[in-house]
């Protein structure tokens, strides 16, 4: 039966209703008026008619279609969802994916990111999220592949910290946070992979900790070490079920926008405190994390593993950032004289192997040359 438009009784609101080629209808009219609603029925009713007779038109699919099998695909992060989840509510469910070009990307960058933001910004919160949904509903002959234009971003200065002035921040931080920045420090977690961290996902005993593909950035399991320092913080903690850290109000940390909103006001404080740089980031963290691990273990592929990159090129750049001399800071602040041992043999045996094959080079092997070092 065609489709038909009545007023609800409750609300008064115009809805459309029926039946139309084995499919039923019923939704709210987009207009109060009812002259423009008995005309959205009848373009409804074509299109449903057009569908039946000659297959789904591939200019019909929306973004709420698309969202919804890009998610369901395979496990998103939280930070993904949340991309996606602000980009659905500027533009809504029923935007149709043909419309979505580069003007929508310039209204997007008004409506969810903050004024003034870069180009940086816009690529991480908006092109590359939107763009993954796209290429995803081109493969199913939804849409066509998105060609957005991108300015280029420049790489800008990767921050670290020292091992000194992570101390200084650790000791100016609030109680709450300093088992999560002492986490941060010793494993190289992102922060939303710390705070939302459960205590079903931390062995003690074995000195890890498991962060699931809804979590990571990868969308790919990782298992990452504990240091001696960050499993005594953690120890030290007062509950073994639920989230591993706590507000300071002892409740779960909830999702905000922005890079550290969770603990943006308590990392400000500690970062004033301590003297350090205003430039410095909750990420800081992370990046600190990888130029020592480097500087300590000088092995790109173990730190790629341990730091869940995509490849050797994305560790590469923390490679060469600490300078020489921190080692046995850096494994002091990771835990003590035992990490410090290890890393001095660890050096040995690199240097004693660097020696070894620079004079083989040169065809001294063998018993014409000894190398005596000592511990």
């Amino acid at each position: 039966m065609p489709l038909t438009v009545t007023r609800r009784k409750s609300t008064g609101a115009l809805t459309i209703s029926g039946r139309v080629a084995g499919q039923r209808v019923q939704r709210r009219a987009q207009s109060d008026d009812p002259k423009l609603a008995q005309e959205e029925a009848a373009a409804l009713e074509a299109e449903i008619l057009r569908a039946a007779w000659h297959g789904e038109r591939r200019d019909n699919f929306t973004l709420g279609d698309a969202l919804r099998s890009y998610l369901e695909a395979k496990p998103r992060s939280r930070d993904t969802q949340a991309r996606l989840r602000r980009i659905r509510d500027a533009l809504g469910d029923q935007t149709k994916l043909r419309k979505i070009d580069q003007d929508t990307i310039s209204r997007l960058r008004r409506e969810v990111l903050r004024p003034g933001a870069g180009e940086a910004a816009l690529l991480r919160g908006v092109i590359i999220p939107l763009r993954a949904v796209l290429h995803h509903a081109a493969r199913r002959g939804w849409c066509s592949a998105p060609m957005f234009d991108t300015a280029r971003v420049t790489g800008g200065r990767t921050l670290f910290m020292t091992p000194a002035q992570a101390e200084q921040l650790v000791a100016a931080a609030a109680a709450h946070i300093k088992p999560l920045l002492l986490f941060l420090l010793g494993c190289g977690a992102r922060l939303s992979e710390a705070i939302y961290l459960d205590w079903r996902d931390v062995d003690l005993a074995g000195g890890r900790a498991i962060f699931w593909p809804d979590r990571t950035k990868s969308g790919r399991r990782r298992v990452a070490s504990l240091s001696p320092r960050s499993i005594a913080a953690l120890t030290a903690l007062p509950t073994r079920s639920g989230p591993v850290f706590l507000t300071a109000t002892g409740r779960p940390y909830q999702p905000k926008d922005g890079e550290g909103g969770q603990i943006k006001r308590a990392w400000d404080g500690a970062i004033r405190r301590a003297g350090l740089p205003a430039d410095f980031t909750p990420h800081t963290s992370r990046h600190t994390w990888a130029s020592w691990h480097y500087a300590v273990h000088r092995d790109l592929l173990k730190l790629k593993v341990e730091g869940g990159w995509s490849s050797i090129d994305m560790a590469e750049r923390y490679a060469h950032l600490m300078p020489a001399g921190h080692t046995e800071a850096i494994c002091s602040f990771w835990g003590g004289d035992q990490a410090v041992t290890g890393a001095r043999r660890r050096s040995k045996r690199l240097a004693d192997k660097e020696i070894s094959a620079a004079l083989a080079a040169f065809g001294r092997q063998g018993s014409e040359v000894q190398i005596l070092s000592s511990d």
